[in-house]
């Protein structure tokens, strides 16, 4: 078996990246695996469909100017711009990658660092409180600016139902 398309890239990573994470999210391992492979979608998916790709996507510049996509840097941006989740994915992912990041991508939350993605303890001790009526695991967190932490989990969910939004809509 070989990975040639954006729908191989899909059954055979992305969902089973997605998949591992879900019934293992406890585990920092899992969530990187899961944001890398959501974000190298975007380059599978431009390289597979790249006509439908610069067809259909367009991005905000750096100048404020609306231009096509015409690369698969540009396609990340497009997404990122439709859904900021993905933004997050694709810090998450690159930090994750190079440990520190120079070029932080300008949306809230941003990760700059590995380090700002990472295992939280679990907010009620599980040997006191009920596991079913209380939050007693731990959780994988995107830390924001002033604590404003985000989930992990919900980042992902977000950006796995865009990807399957976008697979539906365009037929990849």
């Amino acid at each position: 078996f070989q990975l040639n398309t954006a729908a191989d890239y899909w059954l055979e990573m992305a969902v089973p990246d997605c998949s591992e994470y879900f019934e293992n999210s406890e585990s920092l391992r899992y969530a990187l695996h899961a944001a890398i492979s959501l974000f190298h979608m975007s380059d599978w998916v431009f390289h597979t469909h790249e006509a439908t790709v610069r067809a259909s996507f367009t991005f905000v510049d750096r100048k404020g100017s609306v231009s096509p996509v015409s690369e698969p840097r540009n396609f990340a941006t497009a997404l990122e711009q439709q859904c900021p989740d993905f933004g997050l994915i694709r810090g998450i992912a690159h930090a994750a990658k190079h440990l520190k990041l120079n070029d932080v991508r300008p949306i809230a939350n941003a990760p700059n660092h590995a380090s700002n993605t990472g295992l939280h303890p679990a907010t009620l001790d599980p040997k006191v409180f009920s596991p079913a009526v209380f939050s007693t695991r731990r959780r994988v967190m995107l830390a924001g600016a002033n604590g404003s932490d985000v989930e992990f989990d919900r980042i992902l969910r977000s950006v796995y139902e865009m990807w399957t939004s976008l697979k539906s809509t365009h037929g990849w």
